[in-house]
Protein backbone atom coordinates (compact mmCIF):
# COMPACT_ATOMS: atom_id res chain seq x y z
CA UNK A 1 0.00 0.00 0.00
CA UNK A 2 1.41 3.45 -0.88
CA UNK A 3 2.73 5.51 2.03
CA UNK A 4 0.55 8.59 2.71
CA UNK A 5 2.24 11.82 1.71
CA UNK A 6 3.71 14.04 4.42
CA UNK A 7 1.45 16.88 5.45
CA UNK A 8 -1.77 14.97 4.87
CA UNK A 9 -4.39 15.36 7.60
CA UNK A 10 -5.46 12.36 9.65
CA UNK A 11 -8.78 12.33 7.81
CA UNK A 12 -7.05 12.40 4.43
CA UNK A 13 -4.73 9.59 5.48
CA UNK A 14 -7.67 7.45 6.57
CA UNK A 15 -9.49 8.18 3.30
CA UNK A 16 -6.45 7.12 1.28
CA UNK A 17 -6.05 3.95 3.34
CA UNK A 18 -9.71 3.09 2.74
CA UNK A 19 -9.30 3.74 -0.97
CA UNK A 20 -6.32 1.41 -1.14
CA UNK A 21 -8.21 -1.26 0.81
CA UNK A 22 -11.10 -1.02 -1.65
CA UNK A 23 -8.71 -1.25 -4.58
CA UNK A 24 -6.86 -4.26 -3.15
CA UNK A 25 -10.06 -6.11 -2.26
CA UNK A 26 -11.59 -5.39 -5.65
CA UNK A 27 -8.52 -6.72 -7.46
CA UNK A 28 -8.63 -9.93 -5.42
CA UNK A 29 -12.33 -10.42 -6.14
CA UNK A 30 -11.81 -9.68 -9.82
CA UNK A 31 -9.26 -12.52 -9.92
CA UNK A 32 -11.35 -14.94 -7.84
CA UNK A 33 -14.79 -14.29 -9.33
CA UNK A 34 -14.11 -12.37 -12.52
CA UNK A 35 -14.65 -8.71 -13.25
CA UNK A 36 -18.16 -9.21 -14.61
CA UNK A 37 -19.34 -11.23 -11.60
CA UNK A 38 -17.96 -8.78 -9.03
CA UNK A 39 -20.23 -5.93 -7.98
CA UNK A 40 -19.54 -2.83 -5.93
CA UNK A 41 -21.88 -4.24 -3.30
CA UNK A 42 -19.72 -7.38 -3.03
CA UNK A 43 -16.64 -5.24 -2.56
CA UNK A 44 -18.39 -3.20 0.13
CA UNK A 45 -19.62 -6.34 1.93
CA UNK A 46 -16.14 -7.86 1.88
CA UNK A 47 -14.75 -4.80 3.67
CA UNK A 48 -17.72 -4.22 5.98
CA UNK A 49 -18.46 -0.88 4.30
CA UNK A 50 -21.61 0.60 2.87
CA UNK A 51 -21.96 0.79 -0.88
CA UNK A 52 -22.05 4.58 -0.49
CA UNK A 53 -18.58 4.45 1.08
CA UNK A 54 -17.25 2.64 -1.97
CA UNK A 55 -19.00 5.15 -4.25
CA UNK A 56 -17.25 7.96 -2.41
CA UNK A 57 -13.90 6.68 -3.71
CA UNK A 58 -14.90 5.04 -7.00
CA UNK A 59 -17.99 6.16 -8.89
CA UNK A 60 -18.11 3.03 -11.03
CA UNK A 61 -16.49 -0.39 -11.26
CA UNK A 62 -14.49 0.56 -14.35
CA UNK A 63 -12.89 3.37 -12.32
CA UNK A 64 -11.45 0.67 -10.03
CA UNK A 65 -10.13 -1.21 -13.06
CA UNK A 66 -8.47 1.95 -14.38
CA UNK A 67 -6.92 2.63 -10.96
CA UNK A 68 -5.61 -0.94 -10.90
CA UNK A 69 -3.91 -0.31 -14.26
CA UNK A 70 -2.03 2.77 -13.00
CA UNK A 71 0.93 0.87 -11.45
CA UNK A 72 1.57 -0.68 -14.87
CA UNK A 73 1.42 2.72 -16.56
CA UNK A 74 3.75 4.24 -13.98
CA UNK A 75 6.13 1.26 -14.31
CA UNK A 76 6.26 1.70 -18.08
CA UNK A 77 6.85 5.45 -17.70
CA UNK A 78 9.79 4.79 -15.37
CA UNK A 79 11.23 2.18 -17.74
CA UNK A 80 11.06 4.60 -20.66
CA UNK A 81 12.70 7.33 -18.56
CA UNK A 82 15.57 4.96 -17.76
CA UNK A 83 15.88 3.75 -21.33
CA UNK A 84 16.16 7.30 -22.66
CA UNK A 85 19.45 7.62 -20.80
CA UNK A 86 20.85 4.54 -22.58
CA UNK A 87 22.73 4.51 -25.86
CA UNK A 88 21.82 2.02 -28.50
CA UNK A 89 18.51 0.59 -29.64
CA UNK A 90 19.27 -2.91 -28.39
CA UNK A 91 20.11 -1.76 -24.85
CA UNK A 92 16.90 0.27 -24.69
CA UNK A 93 14.74 -2.57 -25.95
CA UNK A 94 16.35 -5.10 -23.58
CA UNK A 95 15.80 -2.83 -20.58
CA UNK A 96 12.16 -2.01 -21.29
CA UNK A 97 11.22 -5.58 -22.20
CA UNK A 98 12.90 -6.98 -19.08
CA UNK A 99 11.03 -4.56 -16.82
CA UNK A 100 7.73 -5.06 -18.62
CA UNK A 101 8.04 -8.85 -18.39
CA UNK A 102 8.84 -8.67 -14.68
CA UNK A 103 5.69 -6.63 -14.12
CA UNK A 104 3.54 -9.07 -16.11
CA UNK A 105 4.90 -12.05 -14.17
CA UNK A 106 4.37 -10.33 -10.83
CA UNK A 107 0.77 -9.56 -11.82
CA UNK A 108 0.09 -12.59 -14.01
CA UNK A 109 -3.20 -13.60 -12.36
CA UNK A 110 -4.68 -10.14 -12.73
CA UNK A 111 -3.41 -9.91 -16.31
CA UNK A 112 -5.10 -13.22 -17.14
CA UNK A 113 -8.38 -11.96 -15.70
CA UNK A 114 -8.15 -8.73 -17.71
CA UNK A 115 -7.48 -10.72 -20.88
CA UNK A 116 -10.30 -13.23 -20.49
CA UNK A 117 -13.21 -11.33 -18.94
CA UNK A 118 -15.17 -9.69 -21.80
CA UNK A 119 -16.38 -6.77 -19.68
CA UNK A 120 -12.87 -6.14 -18.34
CA UNK A 121 -11.40 -6.12 -21.87
CA UNK A 122 -14.06 -3.68 -23.02
CA UNK A 123 -13.75 -1.46 -19.95
CA UNK A 124 -9.97 -1.09 -20.05
CA UNK A 125 -9.85 0.13 -23.65
CA UNK A 126 -10.79 3.78 -23.12
CA UNK A 127 -7.73 5.92 -22.39
CA UNK A 128 -9.39 8.83 -20.60
CA UNK A 129 -6.44 11.20 -20.42
CA UNK A 130 -4.39 9.78 -23.27
CA UNK A 131 -1.57 8.66 -20.95
CA UNK A 132 -1.38 5.08 -22.22
CA UNK A 133 -1.40 6.16 -25.87
CA UNK A 134 1.24 8.79 -25.17
CA UNK A 135 3.50 6.17 -23.57
CA UNK A 136 2.90 3.78 -26.48
CA UNK A 137 4.03 6.39 -29.01
CA UNK A 138 6.95 7.44 -26.83
CA UNK A 139 8.20 3.85 -26.67
CA UNK A 140 7.85 3.40 -30.42
CA UNK A 141 9.97 6.51 -31.06
CA UNK A 142 12.52 5.50 -28.43
CA UNK A 143 13.01 2.10 -30.06
CA UNK A 144 12.79 2.95 -33.75
CA UNK A 145 13.13 6.71 -34.16
CA UNK A 146 10.80 9.35 -35.55
CA UNK A 147 9.98 7.44 -38.74
CA UNK A 148 9.58 3.72 -37.95
CA UNK A 149 9.03 1.38 -40.88
CA UNK A 150 5.85 -0.62 -41.29
CA UNK A 151 7.64 -3.74 -40.02
CA UNK A 152 8.89 -1.87 -36.95
CA UNK A 153 5.43 -0.54 -36.13
CA UNK A 154 3.90 -3.96 -36.62
CA UNK A 155 6.45 -5.68 -34.39
CA UNK A 156 6.04 -3.05 -31.67
CA UNK A 157 2.26 -3.44 -31.62
CA UNK A 158 2.57 -7.24 -31.73
CA UNK A 159 4.61 -7.23 -28.51
CA UNK A 160 1.76 -5.66 -26.55
CA UNK A 161 -0.74 -8.17 -27.93
CA UNK A 162 1.35 -10.99 -26.43
CA UNK A 163 -0.46 -10.42 -23.13
CA UNK A 164 -3.63 -11.83 -24.71
CA UNK A 165 -1.87 -15.22 -24.75
CA UNK A 166 -1.30 -15.31 -20.98
CA UNK A 167 -4.44 -17.41 -20.33
CA UNK A 168 -2.85 -20.18 -22.46
CA UNK A 169 0.31 -20.12 -20.33
CA UNK A 170 -1.14 -20.57 -16.84
CA UNK A 171 0.59 -23.96 -16.54
CA UNK A 172 4.04 -22.35 -16.66
CA UNK A 173 6.01 -21.47 -13.55
CA UNK A 174 6.96 -17.83 -13.04
CA UNK A 175 10.46 -18.47 -14.37
CA UNK A 176 9.17 -20.38 -17.38
CA UNK A 177 6.69 -17.61 -18.14
CA UNK A 178 9.37 -14.94 -17.78
CA UNK A 179 11.67 -16.82 -20.18
CA UNK A 180 8.88 -17.39 -22.71
CA UNK A 181 7.73 -13.76 -22.67
CA UNK A 182 11.19 -12.23 -22.78
CA UNK A 183 12.49 -14.49 -25.54
CA UNK A 184 9.41 -13.98 -27.70
CA UNK A 185 9.20 -10.21 -27.23
CA UNK A 186 12.89 -9.67 -27.98
CA UNK A 187 12.67 -11.86 -31.07
CA UNK A 188 9.70 -9.86 -32.34
CA UNK A 189 11.33 -6.47 -31.71
CA UNK A 190 14.67 -7.26 -33.31
CA UNK A 191 13.45 -6.29 -36.75
CA UNK A 192 16.19 -6.23 -39.41
CA UNK A 193 16.73 -2.95 -41.22
CA UNK A 194 14.80 -2.66 -44.46
CA UNK A 195 16.75 -3.31 -47.65
CA UNK A 196 17.02 -0.20 -49.87
CA UNK A 197 15.90 -2.31 -52.84
CA UNK A 198 12.70 -3.21 -51.05
CA UNK A 199 11.95 0.42 -50.35
CA UNK A 200 11.83 1.35 -54.04
CA UNK A 201 8.38 2.35 -55.28
CA UNK A 202 6.48 -0.20 -57.32
CA UNK A 203 4.81 0.54 -60.62
CA UNK A 204 1.09 -0.06 -61.12
CA UNK A 205 1.65 -3.66 -62.18
CA UNK A 206 3.09 -4.42 -58.76
CA UNK A 207 6.58 -5.16 -60.08
CA UNK A 208 9.58 -3.46 -58.54
CA UNK A 209 11.61 -1.40 -61.03
CA UNK A 210 14.79 -3.05 -62.24
CA UNK A 211 17.82 -1.15 -60.91
CA UNK A 212 20.12 0.33 -63.56
CA UNK A 213 23.13 -1.80 -64.52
Amino acid sequence: MPTPAKGMSTRAVQAEQTRQQILGTAQRLFIERGYTATSLQMIADELGLTKAAVYYHFRAKHDILHAAMMPGILRMEALLDQAEAMRGRRARIDHVVSGFVDFLVENRHYAVMASTDPDAKHSKRPDKDGTAESLRLRGLTLFFGEHPTGAERLSYNAVFSVTDSLPDLVDLTDEELREALQTTMLRILRVPAASPAREQPRDRSGWEPVPPV
